[in-house]
């Protein structure tokens, strides 16, 4: 039994994205994303798998965004702030095309991708 209960797969991604969506603006929610698509990715249909393992790189590639941005903004560069917008038009671009791949109901053709699948 998971930690956090969320019902079907499907639900379970759709939940994530929101996260993933919410998360632009309080961080900590990505955790909970990752931690969900961590636990529901192994027990999955192959096609909802793709979807969760793009949501976990996603999440990775999320970090190395953050870190920078604020590695930049700590060291008195400006810069920081342009990669933070850059990094949310980004991960909602990325929340929204995987939202819409699971509604047709299809598997992300390249979940490892750094960009939109």
């Amino acid at each position: 039994m998971a930690l956090i209960e969320t019902g079907d797969d499907i639900s379970s991604i759709k939940l994530i994205y929101i996260f993933n969506l919410v998360g632009s603006l309080i961080y900590p929610i990505l955790l909970i994303g990752a931690y969900v698509a961590y636990e529901k990715k192994p027990a999955a249909a192959e096609w909802l798998q793709s979807h969760y393992q793009f949501q976990l790189n996603g999440f990775f590639i999320t970090l190395l965004w953050l870190v920078t941005s604020w590695g930049l903004l700590w060291t008195g560069n400006l810069y920081g702030l342009a990669v933070m917008v850059v990094w949310i038009v980004w991960n909602i671009s990325r929340s929204v095309k995987g939202w819409k791949t699971l509604k047709a109901q299809k598997a992300i053709p390249n979940p490892r991708s750094w960009f939109f699948g």
